[in-house]
């Protein structure tokens, strides 16, 4: 914050105005040792009675800063998002003089399922529905589908209220935090000289690993020729099988197989047991002999996958699916649109 000032001293000054400045002048000399004891020496932690701020945060861990940053925005936004939601409704409803609760249901007309859309929900469901017969599940069917009309009745004029009343986040990006993150020659896609290069650490038996599969898809496909991705191993201790199915995987990079044994490993997230694994690396048509000589080292192979690891967590990998996009670290199994966001904002520069 800056602060600006006038030089006040030539002019003549009246008593009245003398006397006034004077109070001000002591005010300002009482209250701002406690302004800035209230505001700029909070967000801290003294540990053996030095004092630590953010600022120390980012310079000594950019990952945990980064985390802060990226969950104080989300933060903000869904503040900001509930209390631009109650306004809204407020706006319209005293423009068509209303409830507030009344605003997303006004003129709802809920129909009737037809027989065949009862049906067609019985079938899709039958396998969950532990047996039970379609006359048992009906009233519960009719309701669900009487619950779809409602929902898009409310989005749609949700979309027509924020068109009459736009509403824009007006929140402060947050600091880039880029972190240096060594590919070290492990299996990738996408062309080397790729302006995104998308770095993931992840686990074949997480299952949060595995959803996050279908986005990374998704990304790859619509920024073909634009990002290179390169997958590191980071199996996590207190799963089993994770360790063997890493191994396996490596094992067939020499094959030419490492990406179609990839793929059927996160499709069986759930069933990674040694015998199971060879048996979906063997079904990729990769030579037996050869992948069962490569696993005869296991020694070697957890030698690699732990430089992965430790590299991993030098850079504040913790947990797993974590991506770093161009070195902007990115955790979870997020959806698409964090990540493409990212993407775009990276290849405009």
């Amino acid at each position: 914050m800056e602060n600006y000032f006038k030089s006040w001293m030539a002019h003549p000054i009246s008593k009245i105005f003398m006397a006034t400045n004077f109070i001000f002048a002591v005010l300002f000399i009482v209250s701002v040792p406690s302004f800035v004891k209230e505001h700029i020496t909070q967000d801290a932690v003294s540990i053996g009675g030095k004092k630590y701020d953010i600022s120390d945060v980012k310079e000594s861990s950019p990952i945990a800063y980064s985390k802060f940053q990226s969950e104080y925005k989300s933060l903000l936004k869904n503040t900001f998002g509930e209390f631009a939601q109650d306004k809204l409704f407020e706006l319209v409803a005293k423009d068509k003089n209303l409830k507030p609760s009344e605003v997303l249901t006004q003129g709802l007309v809920v129909k009737e399922p037809s027989e065949e859309e009862i049906i067609n929900v019985y079938m899709a469901n039958k396998a969950q529905l532990g047996g039970k017969s379609l006359s048992e599940t009906r009233d519960k069917i009719v309701g669900f589908l009487k619950n779809q009309q409602e929902q898009e009745f409310s989005r749609n004029r949700y979309k027509e209220i924020i068109t009459k009343y736009p509403v824009d986040f007006l929140i402060k990006e947050p600091d880039i935090v880029r972190v240096t993150v060594a590919e070290n020659n492990n299996p990738s896609i996408g062309p080397k000289d790729a302006k995104i290069t998308i770095i993931e650490f992840s686990d074949f038996e997480c299952p949060f690993c595995k959803r996050s599969q279908e986005v990374n898809r998704q990304l790859r496909e619509k920024y073909k020729g634009q990002i290179r991705w390169v997958f590191r191993d980071f199996p996590l201790p207190f799963h089993q099988d994770a360790m063997y199915a890493h191994m396996a995987a490596n094992c067939s990079i020499e094959e030419g197989k490492y990406w179609d044994v990839f793929n059927v490993l996160f499709e069986n997230t759930g069933n990674l047991s040694k015998g199971n694994v060879d048996a979906l690396v063997l079904n990729t048509g990769i030579s037996k002999s050869k992948y069962q000589n490569c696993m005869k080292n296991q020694t070697k192979l957890k030698a690699e996958i732990e430089v992965d690891i430790q590299d991993g967590q030098k850079v504040g990998v913790s947990g797993t699916p974590a991506f770093f996009i161009n070195g902007i670290f990115v955790s979870g199994a997020l959806p698409f649109e964090n990540f493409d966001e990212i993407i775009q904002k990276e290849l405009k520069q």
